[in-house]
């Protein structure tokens, strides 16, 4: 069997065909699989960015609202814990800011207020858990201790000392 002109080109084409179709399938295939897989984790990093800038500009949001306080506006803070007390059916009985206390770190000192209250359960749950909302200042409760009323058992006796965090400056 002599090799033709025509053969001879045949078979060339042939080969680079095959050797085409090598190249695709050894290498140029899997190096598309493995830059869409990259496309895929580019794009799930790329939300995820996106969702932890998201948190931090509303964080910054939160923290411009509830900024420390100065001392002088203690009274504020304190009328702006009462009324929110106030609106959840909770009743006062005594409230006592303590010493200013000093916490350590020269950012911010504490200032403890000891509080007696009467209410009900609900009206108890709702208050403490609107002192995270509070927007001009930032308060932690210290201490807790609820007694049931002996005359009215659905009501409560409670004392409280929350810390109101003050701006050390």
């Amino acid at each position: 069997m002599e090799l033709t002109k025509e053969r001879l080109t045949v078979v060339i084409a042939g080969a680079i065909a095959v050797v085409l179709v090598g190249v695709y399938a050894f290498l140029y295939r899997p190096a598309i699989n493995k830059c869409r897989q990259a496309g895929r984790e580019c794009r799930a990093v790329d939300a995820e960015v996106l969702q932890a800038r998201e948190a931090i500009s509303l964080l910054g949001q939160v923290v411009t609202k509830r900024a420390l306080i100065s001392e002088r506006d203690i009274s504020t803070a304190i009328d702006e814990l009462t009324k929110e007390g106030r609106s959840n059916g909770v009743n006062f009985t005594s409230i006592r800011p303590s010493k200013i206390k000093d916490s350590g770190d020269p950012g911010y000192k504490i200032l403890p207020i000891d509080m007696e209250l009467e209410s009900s359960y609900k009206e108890l749950a709702v208050f403490l858990g609107s002192l995270e909302a509070l927007e001009k200042s930032l308060v932690t409760v210290e201490d807790i201790s609820v007694e049931s009323d002996r005359e009215i058992s659905a009501k409560l006796d409670t004392r409280l000392t929350v810390n109101m965090y003050l701006s050390g400056r």
